[in-house]
């Protein structure tokens, strides 16, 4: 499920073209994506969301072909290094344990860090950000908003926090990025 990462993987991210251009294989993004969850053994059926005819032609034949340990040495070196790169685009190392939550303020410190990350990470900055601002409105939470802006810096979840990560200080980074 989600083996696109809602669409981030097929977006324009020169992140991924970099590598792609020099490949052993032509695939598109999305190609390269379905074709690593579709390498995987366990794997006997892939949710991808489609929003067009052509994504819906686009991921079928990439099914036909995609059928487990099918992917070359190369290619799998290829996926690894995008792995790697992506990892080193990440701002923020939280692992979204929750052990800093709750908040007292309602800041939902995970998905903030998880959304500044995918801006970051995808080169998709408008995209994350509408997503942060309607998902932690407060209208999924009581009506309580999440954004990191509603930090007053008591501290509370560095004490929880068991990778001691200075969760004030990255929340202020978050709070600049996304406003509100």
């Amino acid at each position: 499920m989600e083996p696109l990462r809602g669409g981030l993987l097929s977006g324009d991210v020169p992140a991924i073209h970099q590598h792609l251009i020099n490949a052993p294989v032509r695939r598109t993004p999305s190609e390269w994506g379905l074709r690593w969850v579709w390498n995987h053994p366990e794997v006997t059926v892939v949710l991808s969301g489609i929003n067009a005819m052509e994504q819906v032609r686009e991921n079928l034949a990439t099914a036909e072909q995609g059928v487990a340990n099918s992917l070359s040495p190369g290619d799998l070196a290829v996926i690894e290094t995008l792995r790697d790169t992506f990892a080193s685009r990440v701002k923020i190392p939280c692992t979204g344990c929750r052990y800093c939550m709750p908040c007292e303020n309602g800041v939902d410190i995970p998905s903030c860090f998880m959304y500044y990350n995918q801006a970051y990470t995808y080169d998709a900055k408008e995209k994350a950000q509408g997503v942060y601002l309607w998902t932690l409105n407060g209208s999924f939470s009581g009506g309580v908003p999440g954004y990191a802006s509603c930090c007053v810096e008591c501290g509370e979840c560095e004490e929880k926090c068991p990778q001691h990560f200075p969760i004030r200080e990255y929340l202020h980074e978050v709070s600049e990025f996304f406003g509100k």
